[in-house]
């Protein structure tokens, strides 16, 4: 650097970056301009595109607010994950403060022990069949992009809503619009024998979103979206009412 100022002659050269307008003989959508305009610069930089977005940006900030110690772990190129899983960006930030519950550690990964507490889980061989649902390479740690990727495939299931509304009726023994803790103990028993009281009353608190001592139909499907690997739990009961 010294040398460089101190020689008689310097030369400095400035390469601007491509302009990119619209196609003017044709409409052309947004998100097509934003592909080509990336392709353009990533081009004249020499460097790969990516498919990172505003949610990135959003993921990122929800990371700083969380004194997370590599933000930059959280960024999953939102881009690609909205157009594969229909997924906005708020509803990949709840998953991420899902995540981030569950005490990932300096390389944002997170263990089957801290993935069962958040989710009131035991362990047993639903939840290692639940935590190996995301955890593909059979590492025993799973990241958020993991995480958010086999979150957001259960939820934008064409019939997630339905098996929403089945697991409720399946629980709402009489028909009375809303499901207490020792029916929904039942319930969880046909996936998860041998569940103690405190577990149940664990999950039971989990569901009831309101907190007035009873799960209704509001409260359940809010919860599924927020843990939708969760609705494993209901398949046995549901199938039991179906196929009695």
């Amino acid at each position: 650097m010294f040398r460089m100022f101190t020689q008689f002659h310097n030369f400095m050269e400035v390469e601007y970056l491509p302009v990119v307008s619209p196609h003017e003989n044709q409409k052309e959508n947004a998100v097509r301009f934003a592909q080509r305009t990336g392709h353009a610069v990533s081009t004249a930089l020499n460097v790969v595109q990516t498919s990172h977005s505003y949610g990135d940006v959003l993921l990122l900030a929800k990371a700083l607010e969380c004194n997370q110690e590599n933000p930059s772990l959280y960024l999953v190129e939102m881009a690609a994950v909205e157009a594969a899983f229909h997924l906005s960006s708020l509803e990949a930030v709840e998953f991420l403060d899902v995540f981030l519950s569950m005490n990932p550690d300096s390389k944002g990964q997170v263990e089957i022990h801290d993935f069962l507490r958040v989710l009131r889980l035991k362990p047993c061989t639903l939840s290692e069949k639940i935590f190996g649902f995301i955890d593909m390479q059979k590492s025993c740690k799973i990241t958020f992009k993991q995480f958010l990727v086999g979150s957001a495939h259960i939820l934008k299931q064409p019939l997630f809503h339905q098996a929403c509304e089945s697991a409720f009726t399946a629980c709402d023994d009489g028909g009375k619009n809303y499901i207490l803790e020792q029916e929904f103990g039942y319930s969880l028993m046909l996936s998860l024998p041998g569940l103690s009281n405190n577990e149940i009353h664990g999950l039971f608190t989990l569901f009831d979103t309101d907190h007035d001592g009873k799960i209704s139909k509001a409260d359940l499907i809010a919860c599924l979206r927020r843990y939708p690997l969760l609705i494993a739990l209901f398949s046995p009961c549901v199938l039991q009412q179906t196929w009695p």
